[in-house]
């Protein structure tokens, strides 16, 4: 396979890219720059256009496989930690997933090499050290707390294990190690790969807290009845300190911290919860646990191969990283932006990086005999995530132990983030979603000679309504599901300033996420209690880690999508288009320059996502909810098929009189456009496909049409 990733998605003309490869190949593979015009491999639609463009990087490397090792952990190094005499070291631990290969909850690490680990399994415990191995039969309860006392006294190793809620003995083991030992290094749930030390195995699946050394043998009750005196604690690990970061914070003499790996979940539910607070930064010791999982990655780790040093007169666009070596290809997508002292052009172009890192990787059950048939008869990308797990998943997705996946990296290869790559291998259209489905509108830009810079959602975070000063009217793409309260101020601000928008998806603005210093790189979601969505946070879990604040829905944060675009997220169902049909409204003189050369009343009953330009979700005005009164609903769709539904925060069972009818009613999609106090516009086409009817028939019908009347005007 031949793959990689940059560590960002987007830079200024003038910054530098790295750029990171895996191939297993025997033979040197070449590596270019493309610029990305289309990406949609459907052989009836725009088709793939890369075009090359000269790089300082052009050439030949060397190929090399590098490993993607998923699983999250923590290391404390152990070398100030003076054991004179017997110790006691103790730990608590809810599993959440059982199975019959071992998983460890913690190993030490001797001097001596080798490891004394601690494993459990679907049926009981296993002690093990280099000597011998210690087992005990026990039925342990998934999301029951436990904790695990092991006496080290010279070589004996002793292992008591009780009930956290009942403080109930459950049972002891007892085995040796070959001689005494010296501990360097605690590793938290893992253990060292025998073959090569430096990478992890068996990890644990499940929450850890309070982990401790202390003086003495000590495997009574009382420790589970009150607090340890102070003067027996060796070491006191408190998941509670730093929770935003990767610190393993030490409380006790000798302040030995550790590092987490590869990012675990942090703010989650202790033994001590009560119930009482759900936001963590209130009680943060009813917080002081970290939820371990195998699948867990944040950084793959690859060594640079080389680097981009964009130059300064390179026109802001969508580029590609392309490497080849025989008959395989991975084309890596990033952004360009200006240069700082360049003029910019009067477009932008927002791309949502944001909601590409949510969806990476989501597998979305389609990899059947439809989809390999479309994607070897087109020359689609080849890669699919069911076949590449090591990849990591989406936040619409679960760890094995049912969790909800709740952090998203860019520092790993994006399969679905690849010119050419199918999310729906159905009958109407192209089946593309996210990043090759907006290549649509970049496609359309080309065509119609619109000059545009691009943006992304990384850039407003970073740099707030700075990055969209100077433009005159800023685009989005089919799909800008995911903000945080930054970019989210960033457009509002654009908006008030007297900025135009064309909103032309649909589901924008929706679920609120958070990022972080700590964690540059990656982006945190947890999905509250509605919404559309795959799963829902546990209870009292619903203030994200990152930044403490609520998560969820914008609308449930009361910033409702309407406030900002006139319309907000209604109903959804398969991916399969249908039209709109003008409003007596849109007939008015004040609108004859939105429909000027478009004499038709239906409006996008074709196109290459899903056979038409609205469906599969949608949004509608909603006065209740911010739709500015001077809002015009100039198109609505029909047709749509029986099998769509309401969005679930809009179901109100106490509030309608005539339930079905209603329901009915609100399964729709307003093409919509809001007047703004300044001469500008805010227009929304509250539909994810209607960028998909822009390429038909050569870029001339009438949703290509109606889009660039709306951008010239706004020019």
């Amino acid at each position: 396979m031949l793959i990689g990733y940059t560590n960002r998605l987007s830079a200024r003309a003038g910054e530098t890219i790295e750029v990171k490869v895996s191939s297993d190949f025997s033979s040197d593979y070449a590596a270019d720059l493309v610029r990305i015009i289309s990406a949609d491999p459907n052989p009836e639609g725009p088709g793939i256009d890369v075009r090359r463009v000269p790089s300082n990087f052009e050439g030949t490397y060397t190929s090399i496989a590098k490993p993607t090792r998923p699983g999250s952990y923590g290391i404390v190094p152990l070398g100030g930690l003076e054991i004179t005499a017997d110790a006691t070291f103790s730990i608590r631990f809810q599993p959440r997933l059982l199975r019959e290969s071992p998983q460890v909850l913690f190993s030490f690490i001797p001097e001596s090499g080798g490891a004394v680990s601690i494993s459990i399994h679907k049926c009981g415990l296993k002690l093990e050290t280099t000597a011998e191995t210690g087992a005990v039969s026990f039925a342990f309860e998934i999301g029951r707390w436990y904790e695990l006392r092991l006496a080290i006294a010279g070589r004996r190793l002793r292992l008591v294990a009780y009930a956290v809620q009942t403080g109930s003995r459950c049972f002891e083991v007892e085995t040796k190690t070959p001689k005494e030992e010296v501990f360097k290094k605690l590793v938290l749930a893992a253990r060292p790969q025998h073959e090569d030390p430096t990478a992890f195995t068996a990890f644990f699946n499940g929450r850890l807290e309070a982990p401790m050394f202390l003086r003495g043998e000590q495997l009574v009750r009382r420790l589970l009845e009150g607090p340890v005196e102070e003067e027996s604690i060796l070491a006191s690990w408190d998941f509670s300190i730093d929770i935003p970061t990767s610190h393993i914070r030490d409380k006790g003499p000798s302040r030995l911290d550790g590092t987490l790996y590869n990012l675990p979940a942090r703010a989650v539910r202790s033994s001590r919860w009560s119930g009482d607070e759900i936001c963590w930064r209130h009680a943060p010791d009813q917080y002081a646990a970290v939820h371990f999982h195998e699948d867990d990655l944040y950084d793959c780790c690859w060594e640079t191969d080389f680097c981009f040093d964009i130059p300064r007169d390179l026109s802001s666009g969508v580029y590609g990283i392309r490497l080849r070596c025989g008959d395989a290809e991975d084309i890596i997508p990033f952004f360009v932006r200006p240069a700082r002292d360049a003029t910019e052009a009067r477009v932008a172009v927002l791309f949502s990086t944001f909601t590409y890192l949510a969806y990476a990787n989501h597998p979305r059950d389609n990899f059947d005999a439809k989809y390999h048939e479309r994607r070897n008869d087109w020359r689609a990308y080849p890669h699919h995530p069911e076949e590449h797990p090591n990849f990591g998943r989406s936040l619409y997705d679960c760890h094995p132990d049912n969790a909800g996946i709740q952090f998203s990296s860019l520092l790993r290869p994006m399969l679905t983030m690849r010119p050419g790559y199918i999310a729906y291998a159905e009958r109407r259209g192209s089946g593309l979603r996210h990043f090759p489905a907006d290549m649509h509108l970049v496609a359309w830009c080309e065509a119609k000679n619109i000059i545009f810079d691009v943006v992304t959602d990384h850039d407003l975070e970073a740099e707030g309504s700075k990055a969209l000063e100077e433009y005159a009217l800023l685009l989005t793409v089919t799909h800008p599901e995911y903000h945080t309260a930054r970019t989210l101020d960033s457009v509002q601000d654009f908006v008030a300033g007297g900025g135009s928008l064309g909103y032309l998806g649909a589901n924008g603005f929706y679920w609120r996420i958070a990022t972080s210093e700590a964690f540059p790189s990656a982006i945190e979601v947890r999905r509250g209690q509605t919404g559309a969505r795959t799963w829902e946070a546990e209870p009292g879990e619903y203030f994200h880690a990152f930044d403490g604040q609520y998560g969820g829905l914008w609308l449930k944060n009361d910033r409702p999508p309407q406030q900002l675009v006139g319309v907000g997220m209604s109903a959804y169902g398969p991916y399969n288009g249908t039209y709109y049909r003008r409003t007596e409204a849109s007939y008015d003189s004040n609108f004859e320059w939105l429909f000027d050369g478009i004499d038709d009343e239906i409006l996008g009953d074709f196109g290459f996502s899903g056979g038409g330009a609205v469906g599969f979700e949608f949004d509608i005005v909603d006065l209740s909810l911010g739709t500015p009164p001077e809002a015009v609903v100039l198109a609505k769709s029909e047709k749509f098929t029986n099998d769509c539904y309401l969005a679930p925060e809009k179901l109100d069972f106490g509030a309608r009189v005539n339930m079905p009818d209603w329901q009915a009613s609100e399964i729709r999609a307003d093409l919509c456009l809001v007047p703004k106090p300044k001469g500008n516009f805010v227009f929304s086409a509250s539909s994810i496909l209607f960028c998909g009817s822009l390429p038909v028939n050569d870029f001339k019908n009438n949703i290509s049409k109606l889009l660039e009347n709306f951008v010239r005007r706004c020019l």
